[in-house]
């Protein structure tokens, strides 16, 4: 098969970490494209042959400029011919049933509470483009509810997000020794560490975690993923800016939050559980369907919902079956090989689909 991998940014991200986990696990076979804007740091670790191809520059925006992007897919489209074309984030998703072939498309939706949500004034164009795509794509089952919802029902499926396993890898060799060092320092200061991953933005509940922090003052809180420094913060918060292979660092930390306004199925969270870190996050998106109060909880946002679960993980008479729990729920569900086997099983059908007629 030769398929499109088509993205908006190639930063490091969630959905990004979808790409390559999936390109990574794809048949040596398929022949495989990447179409990307941005830098394309999300592609660098990737060790099988893939054609990069930049399209953009980061541009999140809809603009005037998109009607370049328009034509350079269109080009793209006739020179290659691709067999299945695999669209992800709303705009790409948007932009690519309007210019390739809606009978070799997928479209991913990274978190449809982002749309509706955040930017309900594109679930028009959700509507207007339903029926532009083979298969689409709901990362939770709370996603596939919504877009239903929403009228989008006849050729949704679910495929949970999936994430490498990097538990018994050499990551000490991979770390960054200042990031480190910063680490180990703070972990020789408090009895406990408390770890979120993520990109500090609106849809972040950055607020919260500070909250949280305040109130248990005996536990480090270290963020891992700001772009900016970050003054005047508590005495045990630590803002440690972004990194490249974040996952290598949850060795360091005794529970994971994720306190956040709306979500997907965070990669972040599924890196955590494949370390064996018990998660306290906001009850949002597909969370709930992950955390079954064995290998974490689903929380309302606010700080006694967290700061109680956080103190019910760290009990020294569960945490141990907590941590087996939460590594076992990732093997159960959230391995790649489960990701790759379900969008496999759709690519393979649109290809065969696609030969008969």
């Amino acid at each position: 098969m030769r398929i499109f991998q088509v993205i908006t940014v190639s930063e490091f991200g969630g959905a990004q970490s979808v790409v390559a986990n999936l390109v990574q696990g794809l048949n040596d076979d398929d022949e495989v494209f990447i179409l990307y804007g941005g830098n394309g740091e999300a592609w660098k670790p990737l060790t099988r042959k893939v054609n990069l191809i930049k399209i953009c520059e980061h541009r999140k925006e809809v603009s005037w400029k998109d009607m370049f992007l328009v034509f350079k897919l269109l080009r793209l489209r006739l020179k290659y011919k691709p067999d299945v074309v695999h669209l992800h984030s709303s705009k790409m998703g948007a932009i690519g049933r309007i210019v390739f072939n809606p009978k070799t498309i997928v479209y991913s939706v990274h978190g449809f509470d982002s749309i509706r949500k955040a930017f309900r004034k594109f679930l028009i164009v959700e509507r207007l483009l339903k029926n532009r795509a083979a298969k689409i794509v709901g990362v939770s089952q709370y996603d596939v509810d919504c877009l239903r919802e929403e009228g989008i029902s006849h050729n949704v499926e679910l495929v949970y997000n999936g994430v490498a396993d990097h538990k018994a890898d050499d990551t000490a060799s991979l770390e960054d020794s200042s990031l480190k060092r910063k680490i180990e320092d703070i972990r020789g200061k408090y009895s406990k560490v408390i770890m979120c991953v993520s990109r500090i933005s609106a849809q972040k509940k950055f607020d919260l975690f500070l909250d949280i922090a305040k109130e248990k003052s005996e536990y480090a809180f270290i963020w891992i993923g700001n772009k900016e420094i970050i003054n005047d913060l508590p005495s045990n918060v630590f803002c440690l800016g972004e990194t490249h292979s974040a996952y290598i660092y949850f060795r360091y930390a005794d529970v994971f939050i994720l306190p956040s306004n709306y979500e997907g199925l965070p990669i972040s969270l599924l890196e955590a559980l494949s370390f064996g870190i018990p998660v306290v996050a906001s009850d949002v998106g597909g969370i709930g369907e992950v955390l079954d109060g064995k290998n974490g909880f689903a929380v309302e946002n606010n700080v006694l919902s967290f700061t109680s679960k956080i103190d019910y993980v760290l009990d020294d008479s569960r945490n141990q079956v907590m941590r087996l729990n939460a590594r076992d729920s990732y093997l159960k569900n959230f391995t790649i090989d489960k990701m790759v086997k379900g969008y496999t099983s759709i690519f393979k059908a649109i290809y065969n689909k696609g030969k008969r007629s």
